[in-house]
């Protein structure tokens, strides 16, 4: 049988990124429905659209980066912002996983997770 990475990637029951210097280069459908935007709202885009603030954006790249650096993963749980819909603005706690590409560079280029833990907080 042939796997169709894509359509697994589209429809997999958790948030998926792609990402390039911290921007999203590719999400899937969990996502977009997370955020309450499209794909095409998202592609392009900066992760700081989905923080609450600059200063949080900030804080935690900057957190990340040596942990990316020395285990080329990273995993914590945060306030994200819901992007449109009903639920504009909102803020709700995520669990985010990623993997760097490139470990001497770990912003480059990674894969991400993201988990709504709003049911269970």
């Amino acid at each position: 049988m042939l796997m169709d990475y894509q359509l697994a990637f589209d429809l997999a029951p958790v948030g998926l990124v792609l990402s390039s210097n911290r921007c999203i280069v590719d999400c899937n459908q969990h996502l977009c429905a997370m955020f309450g935007a499209t794909r095409e709202q998202l592609q392009g885009q900066s992760f700081l659209i989905l923080y609450p603030s600059a200063d949080e954006y900030e804080r935690i790249g900057a957190r990340m980066l040596p942990i990316l650096n020395a285990t080329g993963m990273y995993s914590d749980n945060r306030i994200m912002k819901r992007l449109d819909g009903r639920n504009k603005d909102e803020t709700f706690w995520c669990h985010v996983t990623g993997r760097a590409l490139n470990r001497d560079a770990p912003h480059e280029a990674g894969i991400w997770t993201f988990e709504d833990l709003s049911a269970s907080r």
